[in-house]
């Protein structure tokens, strides 16, 4: 009876045993045909060392996944948006624009590089904050910032987060500022909230004359010192806001 089951018996337990292990189990990464391979031609037009850290993609990104370094390989393609999005593009004649301030370009690539980022790692949830942020609010294209979104929300649907830039985008677009701004307000609140979101909604408040909350929004972004270029904004912006609303503030 013991050879019986040994033979026997065990194999077929150990099979199904697996079967419903692997049945039951959800793979925390998006499968290998959902990922993107081919960033390297948004860039293919520029001379390499004008090419964003890591835009490569393709090969360099197939290596790291198959050596385990997932992470780390999700980390650099993050440092090439970052290094996209924070430099000036060149115009139609190759030459660099300095009309604009920081994100104030047209940047094509944005989305499918964000979208690289958090297919090779959804659990940065910063990356899909600050992607959909900028293309809703810098770059005013809301429909590709639901698409990030949407993106996060099917890898990670317990970060209610993501739900609650979904709610501002659409308050955006309807013009509804008031529904809009009470959802930014409870965004920034959370130490993942890109600053940039911060000073978009001081932005805002200034605009629509609330100075008082514009200033204590940037003294918020000055006194975290996260990121350089926005601590300098928030400088200037402190000066102006209390040379405006007096001394006493």
């Amino acid at each position: 009876m013991t050879k019986v089951f040994s033979f026997f018996i065990l194999p077929f337990l150990i099979f199904f045993i697996s079967f419903k292990i692997h049945s039951n189990f959800i793979f925390p990464f998006p499968p290998f045909n959902q990922l993107i391979f081919d960033i390297g031609k948004e860039f293919s037009d520029r001379i390499s060392y004008d090419q964003p850290l890591g835009s490569k993609g393709g090969f360099r990104d197939f290596i790291g996944l198959l050596f385990g370094a997932r992470r780390l390989t999700a980390d650099i393609a993050w440092l090439s948006v970052l290094q996209y999005y924070g430099s000036h593009e060149k115009d139609q004649g190759g030459e660099e624009s300095h009309s604009h301030e920081f994100g104030g370009g047209e940047y094509d690539a944005l989305k499918k590089m964000v979208l690289r980022v958090v297919r090779l790692d959804p659990s940065l949830y910063y990356a899909t904050l600050y992607g959909a942020g900028a293309l809703a609010f810098n770059l005013n294209r809301p429909n590709e910032a639901m698409e990030i979104l949407e993106e996060g929300i099917k890898q990670n649907p317990f970060y209610w987060r993501f739900q609650l830039y979904v709610g501002a985008i659409i308050y955006k677009q309807k013009g509804q500022l008031d529904n809009m701004v009470h959802l930014l307000e409870n965004a920034i609140r959370y130490p993942d909230c890109p600053t940039m979101i911060k000073s978009i909604l001081a932005n805002i408040y200034r605009e629509r004359g609330n100075d008082k909350r514009a200033l204590e929004i940037w003294l918020d972004v000055y006194e975290s010192g996260k990121d350089p270029w926005y601590v300098e904004q928030a400088k200037k912006q402190i000066e102006e806001l209390r040379q405006k609303l007096g001394s006493g503030v």
